[in-house]
């Protein structure tokens, strides 16, 4: 299995990512980095032009194989879904090319949990769902998912391109209605301690951000006061809620590492060295 992942602008979260991995991945993996950082100064590197070599050279460090995505023309594109998406297809046509079984992290995405493979490779891929209020299909998240690209049919459909209504991902809809009609409701599936599975699809499970609290802490996290801490302590959050999110109980999101939001990157920075201390 492949484990890939696209960073723009922190190295430190390669550095988490790779040794969460090593400490909770519990299967035969080559983790692999897709470089989108930006050579020229921008809202998503802090106007920091060496980010791009950086990222380069602490995978050399640490022995990670690197690809650098194209992404020269983003100096004009500002929009940060329509970059996502530029990037996610160029990943998409390298897993087409070299396919594999392939979990797609988000960087600023990391296990907190054991992972087994065995729990996504009994079916054709584990997603997980989307909607927009004024958009009535479903579709698919970029940040985590797992595609098995031998068992997986209609590949031609997947694309990661934007849809009038939706962010990154809207034209998954095309691919996902083509394999199920059977969509379970993401209330459903987040409040229940039943795997949901359709016509060879799992759907993963999440907590999403600013909507949970301390009382909805999965039993497997409750005893992890360090992971506890950062959470409440997170300056990002809403009304009490956690900004940071969580995935099949075993997936930790930092959410919006890629400055989407544009927000000072020092904020980042500061509180990628603070979840740095407390995962490895």
């Amino acid at each position: 299995m492949k484990v890939v992942t696209t960073v723009v602008n922190n190295p430190i979260f390669i550095e988490i990512q790779f040794n969460t991995l090593k400490k909770y991945m519990k299967c035969d993996y080559e983790y692999i980095v897709f470089n989108d950082a930006k050579a020229f100064p921008d809202y998503s590197n802090g106007n920091n032009i060496l980010l791009k070599k950086e990222i380069i050279e602490i995978c050399n460090k640490l022995k990670i194989k690197c690809i650098s995505i194209p992404n020269a023309h983003h100096i004009t594109k500002l929009e940060a879904s329509e970059r996502t998406a530029d990037s996610m297809n160029f990943i998409l046509t390298y897993q087409k090319l070299n396919p594999d079984k392939y979990l797609f992290l988000d960087s600023d995405m990391f296990l907190i949990d054991d992972f087994y493979l065995t729990e996504y490779e009994k079916f054709d891929c584990a997603i997980v769902l989307q909607s927009r209020n004024n958009f009535k299909m479903n579709y698919l998240w970029n940040g985590l998912y797992y595609f098995d690209f031998q068992k997986m049919k209609k590949i031609n459909l997947l694309n990661w391109n934007c849809l009038a209504l939706c962010d990154t991902g809207g034209m998954t809809f095309q691919w996902l209605y083509n394999q199920t009609k059977n969509i379970p409701n993401t209330d459903k599936i987040r409040f229940s301690n039943q795997q949901f599975f359709q016509d060879n699809i799992y759907f993963i499970k999440h907590l999403w951000s600013c909507s949970w609290d301390e009382r909805e802490i999965p039993n497997n996290l409750k005893n992890n006061e360090k992971l506890f801490r950062f959470l409440k302590e997170d300056p990002r959050n809403y009304n009490g809620k956690f900004y940071c999110e969580i995935y099949d109980n075993k997936f930790l999101h930092y959410r919006g590492g890629g400055n989407w939001e544009k927000k000072d990157f020092k904020i980042h920075l500061d509180l990628s060295e603070k979840l740095k201390e407390v995962l490895l």
